[in-house]
């Protein structure tokens, strides 16, 4: 456990709890825990998570822009995706996930390629719909957290394990309160 892993997993937290009560400050927090998990996930030759957090990065930097004007809850209004944007998300997230997996498996030293990418491309489809205010995109963070908490563990980042862990309860609490909103 490094000083690294400790400072993302605090400032994790936080950013997505802000982010499951529509609080803006959680997307410079989100900016600062992605850069310091590059770092982290790099180190484990996690590429596709690695780069995943680098575009979170950026999509954070989006999604402050998006919400700059909100200054209640209420400001910036929860929406549902339609069946249609449901099915084209999906369709195009399997057929990148798989182009991805299949570059890991021939040019990267990873041991967990399908998952790695499945982490990777739906990850930036969670964080998109959740700068969008969709409230589907918490659905995707709880799977993907259970998902991510288990290859952590086996990549022996047990901190970041659990706190995967605690953001998949954040992600219900999240799906919960916009929920009411929606």
């Amino acid at each position: 456990m490094s000083t690294i892993e400790i400072i993302g997993f605090v400032i994790s937290l936080l950013a997505i709890y802000l982010a499951t009560r529509q609080h803006r400050l959680t997307w410079p927090l989100q900016m600062i825990a992605s850069l310091l998990y590059v770092y982290l996930f790099l180190n484990a030759n996690l590429y596709g998570e690695s780069l995943l957090q680098l575009v979170y990065a950026g999509i954070a930097a989006y999604g402050f822009y998006h919400w700059r004007s909100q200054t209640h809850h209420d400001d910036f209004k929860v929406e549902r995706l339609s069946g249609k944007e449901w099915l084209y998300i999906n369709i195009i997230g399997i057929a990148l996930l798989l182009l991805v997996a299949q570059f890991q498996v021939q040019f990267l030293p990873t041991d967990v390629p399908y998952l790695d990418s499945s982490i990777f491309i739906f990850g930036l489809i969670a964080q998109w719909m959740q700068a969008r205010k969709k409230i589907e995109n918490w659905l995707y963070w709880i799977v993907l957290d259970i998902i991510s908490a288990g290859i952590y563990w086996y990549k022996d980042l047990h901190l970041t394990a659990v706190l995967y862990l605690i953001l998949t309860v954040l992600a219900i609490t999240g799906w919960l309160n916009w929920h009411k909103k929606a």
